[in-house]
Formats: C-alpha cells, sequence, structure tokens
C-alpha cells in the first residue's frame, strides 16, 4: 500500500469512529510528530522505568534467550 493509499484508509476510519478517546490520541500523536517535540512520560512510565533501572542495577535480570524459552514453553501448555 502507498502513502496516499494509506492516507485515505486512515481517513476513512477517523471519519467512521466516534470513539473520543481514539480520536484525541491520534490528534496528540499528529500533533506531536508535527511539533517534534519529546515525548513526555506519564508518572507511571517513570515509576517503570525507576523499578526497572533499579532491578538492572541489582542484577534482577534475565536473559533474552530466557525469556524467549519461557514464553515457548507458556504458550505451548
Amino acid at each position: 500500500m502507498n502513502a496516499n493509499e494509506l492516507q485515505e484508509s486512515i481517513i476513512q476510519k477517523v471519519r467512521h469512529t466516534n470513539d473520543e478517546k481514539l480520536l484525541d490520541y491520534l490528534n496528540q500523536l499528529l500533533n506531536n510528530n508535527d511539533n517534534q517535540d519529546s515525548y513526555q512520560l506519564s508518572d507511571f512510565e517513570k515509576s517503570i522505568i525507576s523499578e526497572s533501572k533499579a532491578d538492572y542495577l541489582s542484577g534482577k535480570t534475565i536473559s533474552n534467550d530466557d525469556v524467549f524459552n519461557r514464553n515457548e514453553k507458556w504458550l505451548s501448555e
């Protein structure tokens, strides 16, 4: 799908939705893209990042391979 087709597809979907939260999100997303401002983290996102940093610094990590193996095991159950 080329850029014009994507634009038209998105426009049609936006015209047919009444979901104000979605429309507000899209508006913010497009405004951020226009302004090229940095993304502002929410308090929740900041707390998750802080917890993740603390886990990393204290050695509470697992390898990427272990994550994939756990997920494959879980999905096969």
